[in-house]
């Protein structure tokens, strides 16, 4: 993995960037669980909810993952945008943009992450939908 340099914005006004790049790898595979959030938030409650991955300031959280919107307060130190085990990214301002991570992630970490976090959204899904 490479080592990260934020863009100045993000250096000078984001929240404090990890050690190291994300890869693409990591990357789609967080867009997969960002989909797969959207698709079950849908069906649980009928409506589109406010996406931890978008620019919204919001917040969730189940025993495997942890997910929190870019926060605009200046106040708050802000440890990550996602959190799996010991593994931490952040982005800047919205997904997908100045993104780092704070350890060299394996192939086979992240495809047990990915996984691991998609099984845990269906079964959320299944604990709390009506139909």
């Amino acid at each position: 993995m490479k080592k990260y340099t934020p863009e100045i914005g993000q250096a000078i006004f984001g929240q404090e960037s990890k050690e190291y790049a994300v890869e693409e790898i990591l990357e789609a595979s967080l867009l997969m669980i960002s989909k797969e959030w959207d698709r079950v938030m849908w069906n649980i409650n009928q409506k589109e909810m406010d996406s931890p991955f978008r620019n919204t300031g919001a917040r969730w959280e189940c025993d495997t993952f942890k997910l929190e919107a870019y926060s605009w307060n200046d106040e708050y130190e802000q440890p990550y945008n996602f959190k799996y085990k010991d593994i931490e990214i952040s982005w800047y301002k919205y997904f997908g943009r100045g993104m780092s991570v704070n350890k060299e992630v394996a192939y086979d970490e992240v495809q047990k992450m990915l996984v691991d976090c998609l099984n845990a959204l269906r079964e959320y899904e299944k604990q709390r939908n009506k139909f």
